[in-house]
């Protein structure tokens, strides 16, 4: 049993302790993601140099027509902002951008400076 005990202890540790660290090179290093929504797919990559922000794009494969279902709402694009924020970072605000995406800004608890 108290193997089992201490095993438990080091997994729970480990866990606790393994809270991420953002830095403006880490979140620079962040692999863009597709966040699918009800209706659209977007395209969540990192913004170099501009904080802790993302770049949502509507994403599209050649066989959906994103001109019949419209342009994405606020609400959709917040949706997939919420969705795509990293561990440790919490959705902050979201601001459209004119090719119909958005920039979403992020709280990550530190400094994005270098």
């Amino acid at each position: 049993m108290k193997p089992f005990i201490i095993g438990s202890a080091l997994l729970l540790g480990a866990c606790v302790s393994s809270g991420a660290s953002w830095s403006a090179s880490t979140w620079d290093g962040l692999v863009p993601q597709t966040i699918a929504t009800q209706n659209y797919a977007f395209m969540a990559a990192p913004m170099a140099g501009q904080g802790f922000k993302l770049k949502l794009t509507v994403k599209t494969d050649g066989s959906f027509g994103v001109a019949n279902a419209g342009p994405a709402t606020d609400d959709q694009l917040t949706e997939a902002a919420i969705v795509a924020a990293p561990d440790g970072c919490t959705f902050v605000s979201l601001e459209r951008t004119p090719d119909g995406g958005a920039e979403a800004e992020y709280d990550c608890g530190a400094s994005p400076a270098p």
